[in-house]
């Protein structure tokens, strides 16, 4: 049936150096593996022989040490075609580079690559922040890396936020971690967003695309509600901002039950009181005790899954499993992936899903 996914896929990645497809690497390339989670930097492992005749002829010998191909800071990206049109799967700039001369096998090349999010970890400095909200301290770090910023944020404003001795993407991943945000770098940008990406979810069955899935719904982490205490300064007087289990709904694809909910129901109320944040305002502290509730809800559910090779798997993007029975069927977040290609197994896609509540009648 047209647009049916096909029950197998034989797929070798496609790598590119400079833009430029690169055939000699992907013609020895042995093994690789792809890794974003939703802190960012993305990372790239490859592994190649490294030992051949050159393509102009003569003895054979080191085949990739060649700096005009293969250099620190040289961008590299990987793509997959699985339905005739190629997806990147990464897109980044090398970072280390390494050999290995393992007995009875041919010496190998191993190249490390990262995301243009790894420039924010080399600029370490102290300043403040007056006035201003999330979405423009994310702005101001992603800009003066050279990156273009895709933020959307719906945070406080802040009226003194300081950095002090940390590095531009540790500060970074504290403000998205504050509004339960992803980060991640898409089509050149440093997208942080505090919402799944829109579109339709991805279909993948138990009966067909899926290689093994496991779950688990999981109440330790859940609580009834999330107040956070602070001072105002200016009125003189203490804050203290709730956030229940309206906050975990919000959340929630599904319409059975939430973890907040069902901590409920089984142990009465369980709040979380959270001191040492330090709000200022109200406001600041009623987003923060939002995205913490919704942060905890969203992971009421956690699975793990390995699928036949699925380049479209991206941190943020929503995926439909389907053939999991009534409780567990329906659309989960992706919050992790892992790509990878060797010899044996050929390509498969590993990656990590969560969701905030059961299904209607769980």
């Amino acid at each position: 049936m047209s647009g049916t996914p096909p029950l197998l896929v034989d797929a070798r990645p496609t790598l590119s150096i400079e833009g430029q497809e690169d055939s000699a690497l992907g013609r020895d390339l042995i093994r690789l593996e792809t890794r974003e989670d939703e802190q960012g930097v993305a990372e790239l492992e490859a592994v190649f022989v490294n030992y051949g005749a050159p393509p102009a002829g003569g003895p054979p010998g080191f085949v990739h040490f060649d700096r005009q191909r293969v250099d620190f800071g040289k961008r590299i990206a990987v793509a997959f075609a699985t339905s005739g049109q190629a997806e990147t799967v990464f897109d980044g700039s090398i970072s280390a580079i390494g050999a290995a001369y393992p007995e009875q096998r041919p010496p190998e090349l191993v190249l490390v690559a990262e995301d243009n999010l790894a420039r924010l970890r080399l600029l370490r400095r102290s300043r403040s922040f007056e006035q201003a909200t999330d979405a423009d301290m994310v702005q101001q770090l992603a800009q003066s890396a050279g990156l273009r910023p895709d933020v959307q944020l719906d945070g406080p404003t802040h009226a003194l936020r300081w950095q002090v001795g940390q590095s531009e993407l540790a500060l970074l991943r504290e403000r998205a971690a504050a509004l339960d945000a992803r980060i991640a770098v898409r089509d050149g940008a440093v997208s942080v967003k505090a919402a799944p990406a829109q579109g339709r979810p991805i279909p993948l069955s138990r009966l067909n695309e899926l290689i093994r899935f496991e779950l688990r719904a999981d109440l330790a982490g859940q609580r009834s509600a999330v107040r956070v205490h602070g001072w105002d300064v200016a009125g003189k007087q203490a804050i203290t901002e709730e956030a229940d289990s309206g906050a975990a709904r919000a959340v929630a694809v599904a319409q059975g039950r939430t973890g907040a909910e069902i901590v409920r129901e089984a142990w009465g109320e369980a709040p979380e009181d959270l001191h040492l944040e330090q709000p200022a305002t109200s406001e600041e502290a009623r987003k923060l005790a939002e995205a913490r509730m919704q942060s905890r809800a969203r992971r009421f559910i956690r699975g793990r899954g390995v699928t036949r090779g699925t380049p479209s798997l991206r941190v943020g993007s929503q995926v439909e499993l389907l053939d999991l029975g009534a409780w567990f069927s329906g659309v989960w977040e992706v919050s992790a992936v892992r790509h990878s290609f060797d010899q044996a197994s050929g390509y498969r896609t590993e990656f990590e899903a969560c969701r905030a509540a059961l299904e209607q009648g769980a």
